[in-house]
C-alpha cells in the first residue's frame, strides 16, 4: 500500500508512460517538445503544411516538366527528411529512387551505339522522377502535422484548384477523365473524419457514379474497397484481429471476387450498352478484359525479353523496337497497325502505359526496384491497417488505384494517386521503448 503524501504508484506511472508513448508522433517544424512527446503543431505549421499540400495537389507545371510542387517538395526537404526517414522502408525508397534517376542517365549514354537520347526528354524525365520522391516525402510530413485525412483533404482541394478541362478525352467522359480524381479523393477524406457509415456511404455514391459514366477499373476498385471497409467493421475486434496471413489470403480472394462479379456485370450490360460492346470486342480479340485492354502489355514483355536492361531517360526508340512490341501485341489478337503505336507508345520517346514499364524503360532494373519497394510499401501498410481494423476508404481506393495503375496507367498521370497512397500507407518504425498505436 502507498503510505498517505507518497507520490503515484509505479503502475499508475507506468500506464501514463504507455499513453505518453502510444501517442507519439515525430516533433514538426515549429512544434515544441515536453519530455518525451511533442504538443500539438503550431497553427502555423498546420497553415503551411496544408498551403505546401494544396500546391502539391495543383501540379502547376512550369518549363522542363518541373511542377511548383517539386519545388516546394525541395526546399522543404530539411523539414520532412526526419519524417520520412523515421518510416518502414522510407530510406530505401529515397535511395531507390535517386539511384533510379542516375541508371536512367547512365543506360542512355551506354545504349548510345544503337539508340538515339533526345535532349530535349532527359531533363523533364529526370526532373518528374526526382519529384515524385520528393513529393512523397512532403506529403509524409504533411500526414504526421494535419492527420491523414486533413492531408488527403488538402490535397484533393488542390487537385480540384488545377483541373484544367482542356483535353479531347473530358469532352467525351467529363467525368472520367476530369472529375472523378479530386471528387473522390475530397469526398472519402471528408467521409474519414466522420466515420465508416459515412465511409461506406460516399463509396456506395462513387460506385454507383462510376457505373453510369463508363469507368470499369474504377467501379471494381471502389467496390473493393468498400467490401474491406464493411469487412472491418463486421470482423475486425479488439479481441479478435485477423494475422497479415489471413489478411493476403482473404485481399487475394475478394480481389479475383470482385473481378469476377465487374466482368459479369459489364458483359450484362448493367455498366452500360458502350461499355458493354467495348468489353466484348476485347474479349473476342485477346481472351481477356485485361489483356484486350491493355495491349501496351504485351508490347513490354517482348521489350524486356529482347532488350532487358532498359533504354535510359530520353532514349528515341529505333524501327526495331516498334517492329518488337508489335509483333508482341500481335500474339494477344492485337491488331497495332492503327497509328497509336507509332504516335503514342514510341513517337520521339518510349511510353508502354504502365508504371512498372515507363520506369524500366526509363531506369532498368533499377527502376523495377524502385517501383517494387513502393508496392511492398503500399502492400504492408494495407495489410497491417486491415489486421488492425483502421485502414480507410481512401487509403484501400488509393492503394488498390495505384496497384492498378503499377500495370495499367503510365507513370505520368498515375502520380496523384500514387503519391497519395504512398503517403498514407507508410508506416512509422517503432522507437525503442515507444509501443505502436494503430493510426488511420
Amino acid at each position: 500500500m502507498t503510505p498517505p503524501g507518497a507520490g503515484p504508484s509505479a503502475s499508475a506511472t507506468s500506464r501514463r508512460g504507455v499513453a505518453r508513448a502510444s501517442s507519439w508522433r515525430p516533433p514538426a517544424l515549429g512544434v515544441p517538445t515536453t519530455g518525451d512527446a511533442p504538443l500539438e503543431p503550431r497553427t502555423w505549421v498546420r497553415a503551411l503544411a496544408a498551403a505546401c499540400l494544396v500546391l502539391l495537389g495543383m501540379r502547376f507545371t512550369l518549363p522542363q516538366s518541373l511542377q511548383v510542387g517539386f519545388v516546394v517538395a525541395l526546399v522543404m526537404l530539411p523539414v520532412w527528411w526526419a519524417h520520412l526517414r523515421r518510416q518502414r522502408g522510407g530510406t530505401a525508397f529515397v535511395a531507390l529512387g535517386l539511384l533510379a534517376t542516375a541508371a536512367g542517365l547512365w543506360l542512355g549514354v551506354a545504349n548510345a551505339a544503337d539508340h538515339e537520347t533526345d535532349p530535349s526528354e532527359v531533363i523533364p524525365g529526370t526532373v518528374f522522377l526526382v519529384g515524385t520522391v520528393l513529393s512523397v516525402g512532403l506529403f509524409v510530413w504533411g500526414r504526421d502535422v494535419l492527420t491523414s485525412h486533413r492531408a488527403a483533404l488538402w490535397f484533393g482541394v488542390g487537385l480540384a484548384l488545377g483541373f484544367t478541362p482542356d483535353t479531347t478525352l473530358f469532352a467525351t467522359n467529363p467525368w472520367k477523365f476530369g472529375f472523378a480524381l479530386p471528387v473522390t479523393v475530397i469526398l472519402l477524406a471528408l467521409a474519414a473524419r466522420f466515420g465508416r457509415r459515412w465511409e461506406l456511404g460516399a463509396l456506395a455514391t462513387l460506385i454507383v457514379v462510376a457505373a453510369l459514366n463508363d469507368s470499369r477499373s474504377a467501379f471494381g476498385l471502389l467496390l473493393l474497397a468498400a467490401l474491406l471497409v464493411f469487412a472491418q467493421v463486421a470482423i475486425v475486434r479488439p479481441h479478435r484481429r485477423p494475422s497479415a496471413v489471413a489478411v493476403l489470403v482473404g485481399l487475394g480472394g475478394l480481389g479475383v471476387a470482385v473481378y469476377q462479379l465487374g466482368q459479369a456485370l459489364i458483359l450484362d450490360g448493367y455498366l452500360g450498352v458502350t461499355t458493354q460492346a467495348r468489353s466484348l470486342e476485347q474479349l473476342r480479340q485477346s481472351g481477356s478484359l485485361i489483356l484486350g485492354g491493355r495491349p501496351e502489355l504485351a508490347a513490354t514483355f517482348a521489350l524486356m525479353e529482347h532488350h532487358p536492361w532498359g533504354f535510359g531517360t530520353g532514349s528515341v526508340p529505333s524501327p526495331q523496337d516498334v517492329q518488337i512490341a508489335k509483333e508482341g501485341m500481335n500474339t494477344i489478337g492485337y491488331q497495332p497497325n492503327n497509328g497509336y503505336v507509332e504516335r503514342f507508345m514510341f513517337g520521339g520517346h518510349v511510353e508502354l502505359h504502365s508504371v512498372f514499364g515507363d520506369l524500366w524503360a526509363q531506369s532498368g532494373i533499377v527502376g523495377l526496384l524502385f517501383v517494387a519497394t513502393a508496392v511492398v510499401v503500399l502492400a504492408v501498410g494495407v495489410v497491417r491497417r486491415l489486421a488492425e481494423g483502421t485502414a480507410s476508404g481512401l487509403l484501400l481506393y488509393a492503394s488498390a488505384q495505384s496497384l492498378w495503375n503499377v500495370f495499367f496507367a503510365p507513370f505520368y498521370t498515375s502520380f496523384p494517386t500514387l503519391v497519395l497512397a504512398l503517403a498514407l500507407a507508410f508506416l512509422p518504425r517503432p522507437e525503442p521503448g515507444v509501443p505502436h498505436a494503430p493510426r488511420r
